[in-house]
């Protein structure tokens, strides 16, 4: 479940397991912050520069201020305070009285807590509380500005560090932040600023305090912000009292981005808050109707409030008022009010929807906005005038679904579906589009009703359009989308609290879950588009095959009955087919398609002609690539060199099988985007992977197709490598498999495998060479039957690594006929990619004496011999050899062994 949503930013984190108790009231009418009325979000930081006042303190580790004027009267835990203490801390505490130490939070395993466990310490603020320290450009600062009775004081800390303690190195080179005290809101804002990792930091968890603290540690005396080291800040949660699990933990790899907010606001006594609305954000006349709005209002003040009424009020192309009354809403519960349906016909344009409560205490959350958009057909749950949430959702394996439920009131038919994705760096997953009956238990998917063929979104943000065959629907059906990779990340908006079985998702081999049976909040964009039948059906699926450099065949298949014709497109991955592209028509099924580049990614949009004038949508795309021609000439050699930083070699590929923002790519330094700290070896350019803190990785490359003949003996070599001038050492693992395609399934042979790879930084050079005589080996390619073959660099290193590198790979072949399969297999035999260095490794030659090794040119005249021992790793110095094809003759008593090979200097 953890992989659903993976990075949840919730605007507003409203709906919490534990709501407030009758007992806590009397406190919380004097510290009046809530885990109702907190949220964090994004805003801007804005230096204060040299504007305000410094605030002088005797130096930069576990100090106070003097007690500073605030400028105006700020209440607070019941009390009216005009002035505060800083600490250097992180921290500070309202009125003229200092701190006392402890001064700062290190967590539980410590044997003091800092200021929020200390009882004599109170009516305390504390934004970041560390054991902080500060350099030659710390400095403190306050500034009040605007006009009574609406000014804002901005205290703030800039340039501050934690220490190390003990084994744990300093996380932060510089952290900035400031605290924002309301005049008249009586509210407090944590904003934070550029926090910047310490370079020589060894990534490890800190514990700090983040919140505010009014005479104790209970409920309704204190409100704490907790997360894992690991969450992002925007993730964390908000907890009444002291910590409870865990508490606000960071590392230097978990930082805030510039201006993010962690907000408290002073709840009111009377306070009714519309939290969310649920309709449709597309209704579709007749299909949705009759339809009913409905509404979350939740008690977020701090009495009970008896006989509210609730208001809908739609204006636009469409007008209607309905009121309802809450009977009883005790503090921080939620009532769904559900209002009268709308009239049974509705003229298709805007409807602008508002749901408010009367004016209470607090005026700023009685009203809510919905935007509708009244259609003939299309359908959906989000507000299009809404932004949506940056992050995406997806079930995170394959096989996941994720599924939302519509109802019709009248048999229709499906003709389209639209889907958002989210941006998603580097992400291409494949997909399918799948509808589903309701027939399932309680009113869950259940038959597959159509699915179309893989698809593969795009990397940045797109809205696709799936053209749909015409599937009937009645009463209760499902749209979702099946992930064939990974996380799909399809776009939502965050709905709080989410509406009951609507919003689905599955685990492969698992049953259904309804969302809003989970803490997550999200209203899916997935939109359906339903109507009369077609006339002209689109086609269900296309394949390719004999699939060349520069040709291939498509096969269409689920050809409409009624079709008479079909319309192609193709053209490079991403091109309009409205207004460029190839075209070609015919009566298919099949179609050829010409002229294409090696190399090359095409899509394809077929349109079916069912007449003169009636014609399908376009479907599509279909996706294609043309290979590169096979490497037939050995030695292939790849060192990386000419390719441009973040690219890849002609014919090479990757495979991010983890689907996050990291996998293979060329780069010529350890920090891409510079030219500080170079590759070394001899070489600039190598292929590199970049660690991913949080998740192992499970990334490949794969070299170009191999023509490999049956019988031949090639061997593989190459350079590997890590980055480690750490003091802790990070280890690597990678293994490199081959076989027929450029897959990770497709790897079904193990060549070298290394779960250590630990390498010194020696003589200017972080690598080691891999091949038939290296600890460990590199095995033997035989293939038994000839065609392309693919060789696969996986890494597999465990999180939070650092850098792995291969470089220099180099596949030799080498001929080999013998007078006995027996001496074939005891002889091992390839160049090295040292220059002019043959390897010969014997292991169990039926021999009792040395072996005698003949080289002899092409022209059979001999020009080197040498003798090599059994069972030993033998290396023959051919340096004085000009470059070229040898014959190499090993004798072994009454058996010969003769082969191929090429000496490249």
């Amino acid at each position: 479940m953890s992989k659903f949503y993976p990075n949840l930013l919730t605007a507003k984190k409203l709906a919490f397991a534990a709501l407030l108790s009758v007992s806590t009231l009397s406190a919380q009418a004097q510290f009046a912050y809530t885990t109702l009325s907190s949220l964090s979000g994004q805003g801007t930081y804005t230096d204060l520069a040299s504007t305000g006042t410094v605030i002088a303190t005797p130096n930069t580790d576990d100090a106070n201020s003097a007690a500073t004027p605030i400028g105006f009267s700020f209440q607070y835990n019941g009390q009216t305070f005009t002035d505060f203490v800083l600490n250097t801390n992180g921290y500070l505490k309202l009125g003229t009285t200092a701190p006392i130490a402890p001064y700062y939070y290190d967590g539980p395993q410590s044997p003091f807590k800092g200021p929020l466990d200390n009882d004599a310490e109170t009516n305390l603020i504390l934004p970041f509380n560390l054991d902080l320290e500060g350099s030659a450009t710390t400095e403190y600062r306050v500034f009040t500005t605007g006009t009574a009775p609406n000014r804002i004081c901005t205290i703030q800390w800039k340039d501050v560090s934690d220490k190390a303690l003990g084994s744990v190195t300093k996380q932060y080179a510089t952290a900035n932040f400031q605290v924002k005290l309301y005049e008249t809101l009586n509210r407090v804002d944590f904003v934070y600023g550029t926090f910047t990792a310490n370079p020589n930091a060894t990534d490890a968890l800190r514990t700090a305090a983040v919140g505010l603290k009014g005479s104790g540690p209970a409920p309704g005396q204190a409100l704490v912000v907790r997360k894992t080291s690991t969450t992002a800040w925007a993730s964390a949660t908000f907890l009444a009292g002291n910590y409870i699990g865990d508490v606000f933990n960071v590392r230097s790899t978990s930082r805030p981005t510039s201006g993010f907010i962690y907000r408290f606001s002073a709840s009111q006594p009377q306070d009714a808050s519309v939290q969310t609305i649920h309709t449709l954000g597309k209704l579709a006349t007749p299909y949705s109707l009759p339809h009913s709005v409905a509404a979350a209002i939740q008690n977020r003040g701090l009495n009970t409030l008896t006989n509210v009424p609730v208001t809908l009020t739609v204006a636009g192309a469409n007008t209607f008022t309905s009121t309802k009354t809450v009977a009883i809403l005790t503090p921080g519960a939620i009532a769904t009010v559900t209002f009268d349906p709308y009239p049974a016909t509705l003229t298709p344009g805007t409807n602008n929807l508002t749901v408010a409560v009367a004016n209470d205490d607090n005026n700023a959350n009685n009203s809510l906005p919905y935007t509708q958009v009244v259609t003939t057909g299309s359908i959906g749950y989000v507000d299009d005038t809404r932004a949506f949430n940056t992050a995406g959702v997806g079930v995170g394996a394959a096989g996941g679904l994720l599924a939302v439920k519509y109802n019709v009131s009248q048999p229709t038919y499906v003709n389209e579906v639209k889907v958002k994705f989210a941006a998603s760096a580097g992400n291409v997953a494949s997909y399918q589009l799948v509808l589903l009956d309701a027939t399932g238990a309680g009113g869950t998917p259940n038959a597959v009703l159509y699915s179309t063929p893989a698809r593969a979104r795009t990397a940045v943000v797109s809205d696709v359009t799936l053209p749909v065959p015409s599937i009937r629907v009645t009463g209760a059906f499902y749209v979702a989308i099946r992930e064939l990779t990974t996380n799909a990340s399809v776009a939502y908006q965050v709905e709080d609290p989410l509406r009951a079985s609507t919003f689905y998702f599955q685990v492969p081999g698992g049953g259904w879950t309804a969302v809003n049976t989970t803490a997550l909040r999200t209203r899916i964009a997935l939109d359906a588009t339903v109507g009369t039948q077609l006339s002209c059906p689109i086609v269900a699926d296309a394949t390719f095959s004999a699939i060349t450099g520069t040709s291939a065949t498509l096969t269409l298949s689920g050809v409409p009955s009624t079709g008479t014709g079909y319309t192609v497109i193709y053209g490079p991955s991403g091109f309009d087919p409205a207004s460029a592209g190839t075209t070609i028509t015919g009566t298919g099924p099949t179609f050829s398609l010409t002229s294409l580049t090696v190399g090359t990614t095409y899509d394809v949009y077929v349109r079916s002609a069912c007449g003169s004038t009636d014609q399908s949508a376009l479907v599509g795309p279909f996706r294609l690539t043309t290979p590169f021609p096979a490497i037939t000439t050995f030695p292939y050699k790849e060192g990386f060199e000419g390719v441009a930083a973040g690219s890849l070699p002609n014919g090479m590929t990757v495979a991010n099988v983890n689907n996050d923002a990291q996998t293979w790519r060329v780069a010529s330094s350890y920090l891409e985007g510079t030219t500080s700290l170079p590759l070394g070896d001899a070489s600039t350019n190598a292929m590199l992977y970049r660690f991913n803190a949080a998740a192992a990785a499970d990334d490949w490359f794969f070299t170009p197709a191999l023509s490999l003949q049956a019988g031949t003996r090639y061997q593989l070599s190459f350079r590997y490598g890590m980055y480690n001038i750490f003091n802790t050492v990070y280890p690597e693992r990678m293994e490199v498999k081959y076989g027929t395609s450029a897959t990770p399934a497709g790897q079904t042979n193990l060549l070298w495998n290394n779960d250590n790879i630990v390498i010194p930084y020696v003589n200017n050079s972080p690598y080691q060479t891999a091949n038939a005589t290296s600890t460990p080996s590199v095995a033997t390619i035989t293939p038994t039957t000839s065609g392309n073959y693919y060789i696969g660099f996986h890494a597999k290193s465990t999180a939070n690594q650092y850098l792995l590198m291969v470089d220099n790979i180099e596949v030799a072949v080498s001929t080999v006929t013998a007078s006995s399969e027996a001496l074939t297999r005891a002889i091992t035999m390839f160049p090295n990619p040292t220059a002019g260095e043959l390897a010969i490794d014997v292991r169990g030659a039926n021999t009792k004496g040395a072996l005698q090794v003949e080289v002899l040119n092409m022209l059979g005249q001999r020009v080197h011999t040498a003798s090599i021992r059994n069972n030993f790793e033998n290396k023959v110095n051919l340096s004085n050899l000009a470059n070229g094809m040898y014959i190499v003759k090993i004798l072994a008593g009454n058996e010969y062994m003769v082969g191929n090979v090429t000496i490249q200097k």
